[in-house]
């Protein structure tokens, strides 16, 4: 047998082809979710299409009486208020009318929950939007009849339902849109499961600064729930102070006030001293940016920062240099630790003190490094960085550079914007302080390797990096001065202070110890013109 998977529109919610027949005869709306078993003969050779079902009158119900339904609380009076009736034989009619308010037809529920619809379903209001006036004061949305009819018995105020559940609420209220919006406010009473709960939402954004979304007690799912548990007052009071739709993003004071109640206190530390002091430490979600020219020491400043990490504050490390091997990263940070030269031979240190720190750098377990050299894509950086926290739970992060992000783009500008945007937009995400290095343009004057002086134009796409950045460092040694004292002097200066604005300008002195490796601070810094 050939089979072709059709569409046919649906009894159930009146869609006119959400209605899908798999192959052993089965259906499932993809509006209402509705799923039925045999519901399509297949039988003969070949079952290619099925033509559209005609327009089904309404069924006449002269056994169809007005009753309470005690099961559920309702009463008579509530259940005449909305037109429903039920047979003798334990069926429910649920009447929808056209946009003229003529009833078109019944949704019909069963004693066994099972739901058929009679007449012509397609086009028709919310179920109950006939027995109330246009406009007033608020309106309240149910996911289904028998919810609105139980919120309306417990507020006596203009009550409705979706006609096709939470999967087609959105579809049924833009429908409904003119109508609903003539109320001044729109409470949006949904059951609370995680499918009514993201039917909310959606339904909430429709009507924005109208929208108020219900929030049910832990006890109870939807509202008829309420009413059996006999807390009519206790709904009254939760409907008064459902919450008022805001977009996502948008907070009050209330929403932080927890937050904002615990006062300002310094960040984790810098490996300088005089660095704490200017920029009070760093701060979770925040992007510190470094630039210098070729060969100047902003690669060291960084290692010394990450040994001082590692060693001082416990702290596990996340590191990625494009432009460096893993093997010679280990090196200068063990270097770094323990004051030795360990990536240059023969320099002081023997092969037993080597494995040692080799030894002890692994036992830390606080190092954790990308493999990689040379150009790299945002997104895979990105997705590296998002595993070092999730998976390693760290939160220090060190990129060497921003630059090779961006090295095979054909606007690397506009490249670099995007980068700098998602990169802050992660640090907020994840708590992350996320140090980079920044490659310089060639400046005007002096070359920033023989000490000219570094600015923000400098840095390669300076205006993204400037943007989002809340700390500028810019660092300046002339490599080729005649002393060779100065020639292991760097300035580093403060290029931008948005916490503060205080350090900028600021600059301080750090002169580099062949010996030992380590960067230490100059008290008395001299001046350009020595540089």
């Amino acid at each position: 047998m050939t089979f072709k998977k059709i569409h046919l529109p649906c009894s159930d919610c009146g869609s006119s082809d959400a209605l899908s027949v798999n192959e052993d005869g089965s259906t499932k709306c993809f509006n209402c979710g509705e799923y039925r078993r045999d519901a399509v003969d297949l039988s003969g050779d070949t079952y290619t299409q099925v033509s559209t079902t005609p327009k089904k009158p309404i069924v006449s119900h002269s056994d169809a009486f007005v009753t309470a339904l005690a099961d559920r609380r309702l009463t008579q009076q509530t259940v005449e208020k909305f037109g429903v009736l039920q047979k003798r034989s334990g069926d429910i009619l649920f009447p929808y009318h056209d946009k003229e308010g003529v009833l078109s037809a019944y949704k019909v529920r069963s004693p066994d929950k099972l739901f058929s619809v009679e007449g012509e379903f397609k086009g028709t209001q919310l179920f109950g939007q006939s027995a109330f006036h246009k406009g007033g004061k608020v309106v309240t949305i149910c996911e289904g009849e028998i919810d609105a009819m139980s919120a309306y018995q417990m507020l006596s105020l203009p009550c409705v339902s979706v006609k096709s559940g939470a999967q087609g609420a959105l579809s049924d209220c833009k429908a409904a849109y003119e109508w609903l919006d003539s109320f001044d406010k729109v409470v949006i009473c949904f059951d609370d499961d995680e499918p009514g709960k993201e039917a909310t939402k959606k339904v909430a954004e429709l009507f924005g600064a109208k929208a108020c979304m219900f929030r049910h007690n832990p006890d109870y799912k939807d509202a008829n729930d309420w009413l059996r548990g006999r807390s009519e007052s206790f709904f009254a009071e939760a409907w008064k102070g459902a919450d008022a739709y805001k977009p996502e993003g948008i907070v009050t004071v209330s929403d932080i006030k927890a937050r904002l109640l615990q006062p300002p206190v310094p960040g984790v530390p810098w490996c300088f001293e005089t660095l704490t002091d200017l920029t009070y430490g760093r701060r979770k979600g925040e992007l510190y940016a470094f630039g210098a020219g070729v060969g100047v020491g902003k690669t060291d400043v960084f290692t010394q920062q990450i040994a001082y990490d590692i060693e001082k504050l416990g702290k596990k490390v996340g590191v990625i240099y494009l432009e460096q091997n893993v093997v010679e990263t280990s090196q200068r940070v063990m270097g770094k630790l323990d004051k030795k030269l360990y990536h240059v031979p023969d320099s002081g240190w023997n092969r037993k003190e080597y494995e040692e720190s080799v030894d002890r750098l692994e036992d830390r377990d606080q190092l954790y490094m990308m493999e990689h050299f040379g150009a790299m894509q945002w997104k895979i950086i990105k997705n590296i960085i998002r595993f070092f926290n999730k998976a390693y739970d760290i939160d220090h992060i060190y990129l060497d550079h921003l630059t090779a992000l961006s090295a095979n783009e054909q606007d690397e500008r506009r490249a670099l914007d995007a980068i700098m945007a998602d990169m802050a937009s992660l640090a907020q995400e994840l708590g992350l302080i996320i140090h980079f290095i920044s490659h310089l343009t060639t400046p005007e004057g002096k070359a920033h390797e023989e000490g000219g002086r570094v600015m923000e134009k400098h840095f390669t796409g300076s205006r993204a990096i400037a943007r989002w950045s809340h700390y500028m460092f810019g660092l300046e040694r002339n490599k080729q001065h005649s002393d060779p004292i100065k020639r292991q002097i760097t300035t580093f200066r403060v290029l931008k202070d948005r916490f503060t604005g205080r350090a900028t300008g600021i600059k301080f002195g750090l002169q580099y110890n062949q010996k030992n490796g380590i960067l230490t601070e100059v008290v008395e810094l001299m001046e350009d013109d020595d540089l």
